[in-house]
């Protein structure tokens, strides 16, 4: 399972950062995006999905995550 940092930009972007492939982009969708219940599946700009085990609150950022890669 590959780690990733999640944090916003200046715009309030919602980034993914991948250490492994030193590259960051935009989160475009986060599945379940409500104060008390977030996470599920990140659809991100370059086409890429990760799913994060749904949370019961939303994360401060920056944070540092595990996820799996879905194909």
């Amino acid at each position: 399972m590959p780690e990733i940092m999640l944090r916003r930009n200046e715009r309030g972007d919602l980034l993914c950062y991948v250490p492994k492939k030193d590259s960051e982009v935009v989160v475009r969708e986060v599945e379940f995006d409500q104060d008390d219940h977030w996470g599920g599946t990140l659809s991100l700009a370059n086409g890429e999905k990760m799913h994060l085990e749904p949370m019961m609150a939303r994360p401060r950022l920056p944070v540092t995550l595990r996820v799996r890669k879905l194909l």
